[in-house]
């Protein structure tokens, strides 16, 4: 069977009812895959928070485990403003990379340096997904006409970007760059 994107043939021009229709199931999923993330992380970090040794990264964190709850509280009202129960739905890139953090975990169990890099990395990434995701189901939402969604989702963007400029980038270079006493 081709799966070749050739091999589809859509119509020329969708009935705009059926368009809207598709960007609704699109921008539903979107929002039942954030909701997922935000879970997800919230549980990974719990799991994870009790080895790490470094008050700053725990501190960044913690911080970021409020802002996840923030979040999900968001995609709650969301939800209500369409007047449907919040749901996730699994979402196959937070679990790569959840379970990619998890093979870093057993790797370096008995290396807590590399064991807090690693979730320093896990966190960018995460955090680089969720405004990718955040910003999707933004501007689909504007296509909809879900201002207000739109809004709330927007916030998402920027507090991630935040959390990136303001925790994650000063603990990366602070933990990666090589100091230049070293040599």
């Amino acid at each position: 069977m081709d799966h070749s994107f050739h091999s589809y043939e859509p119509t020329a021009h969708p009935p705009p009812s059926m368009s809207q229709a598709n960007l609704q199931l699109i921008f539903n999923s979107s929002l039942g895959e954030l909701y997922f993330a935000n879970q997800a992380i919230v549980n990974a970090f719990t799991e994870v928070k009790n080895f790490i040794s470094s008050p700053q990264l725990l501190g960044v964190l913690k911080r970021h485990y409020h802002i996840h709850m923030s979040q999900k509280s968001r995609l709650e009202r969301i939800f209500q403003l369409q007047n449907r129960a919040a749901e996730s739905k699994d979402c196959h890139a937070v679990n790569a990379i959840l379970t990619q953090a998890m093979e870093y975990g057993s790797l370096f169990a008995s290396d807590p340096v590399n064991f807090e890099i690693s979730l320093i990395l896990t966190s960018r990434k995460l955090a680089h997904y969720k405004i990718a995701a955040y910003g999707a189901a933004a501007h689909l939402a504007l296509s909809l006409h879900q201002s207000q969604a739109a809004t709330l989702l927007a916030i998402g963007v920027q507090e991630e970007e935040e959390y990136l400029e303001r925790d994650l980038n000063v603990l990366t270079e602070k933990v990666l760059t090589p100091s230049s006493k070293g040599g």
